[in-house]
């Protein structure tokens, strides 16, 4: 990864108020007050922002964050498992935004540092309006924050509203096929639920559990999501179609989606709800319009 260098940047309203004030002692209007310069360590963070109308406001951030296209011209200060502390130290951000992809190891060491760290973790899909909100009071856009927050929460209500209850369909869920390995996260667990899947591995013990071919098989699926998202294997190391007992692969229900759209916990999540949610009722229509055995 090429790592851009630092640009620093005013607004032109800023930079008249600015004269303004040192000419004639007028004073800065709240709107062209200095904005809080912050620092975002994970990509689903730099999504919110953008969303509320805080892009601006972002100096530095990790690999990966590429949504908006905007957030591409941020300077790069490291990735999920490295940070550049000198960066930081040099950057001097008025606070760092981190997430449960950011170790306990490298915010205890931030806070050593002596920065302002706010939390943007998110477990649970109602959490995402909070954090909408959370960052909106920290960057003064508070009225875009609360506005992207209850569309967030009317839009999600809505989902659930509408999928949630029809048939289910069980779901295998393909985070990773070398150690073939799975999900059952809150977040992503609300997900399939509210678009009426079961998820088949959905009690297991872990978060992101590695599971056998047997236990797949097993579970009999109806459903195989096998998400692309920047940084993971050959999606297609597993050769399903090796195994047509499995109902997914007879009826041919093994699909791809944009992994981004689903494992960013930021706004677009709704965006790859709404995706799963046409899949799963795609998988739901054929085995309603399937031909019935005709008895012997």
């Amino acid at each position: 990864m090429k790592y851009l260098p630092f640009r620093f940047s005013i607004s032109k309203q800023t930079a008249i108020a600015i004269s303004l004030l040192f000419t004639f002692g007028i004073s800065l209007p709240a709107s062209a007050k200095a904005q809080p310069r912050l620092i975002a360590l994970s990509p689903h963070a730099v999504e919110m922002l953008f969303e509320i109308g805080a892009g601006e406001n972002i100096i530095g951030t990790v690999d990966y964050a590429d949504y908006p296209s905007a957030a591409n011209q941020i300077r790069r200060i490291g990735r999920h498992d490295f940070i550049d502390y000198e960066a930081i130290m040099l950057l001097q951000p008025d606070a760092i935004i981190v997430s449960g992809t950011t170790t306990a190891s490298m915010q205890s060491r931030l806070r050593e540092l002596g920065f302002k760290v706010v939390d943007a973790s998110v477990s649970e899909l109602k959490q995402i309006p909070e954090r909408l909100i959370e960052l909106g009071e920290l960057t003064g856009h508070n009225i875009e924050a609360k506005l992207s927050a209850e569309k967030f929460t009317h839009t999600l209500a809505t989902l659930k509203q509408t999928y949630q209850h029809r048939a289910p369909v069980n779901l295998f869920y393909q985070i990773w096929p070398m150690p073939l390995t799975t999900t059952a996260s809150p977040w992503m667990n609300e997900i399939f639920t509210g678009c009426g899947a079961n998820n088949v591995f959905a009690n297991s013990v872990s978060e992101y559990p590695q599971v056998s071919l047997e236990q797949v098989l097993s579970s009999t699926p109806e459903l195989i999501i096998k998400p692309v998202y920047h940084g993971n294997s050959d999606q297609e190391a597993v050769n399903w179609g090796k195994w047509p007992e499995i109902p997914a692969v007879a009826n041919k229900q093994i699909v791809t989606i944009e992994g981004d759209l689903v494992h960013r916990t930021g706004p677009r999540v709704l965006q790859g709800m709404q995706l799963v949610c046409d899949i799963v009722d795609s998988v739901r229509s054929q085995q309603v319009t399937a031909p019935a055995a005709v008895a012997l």
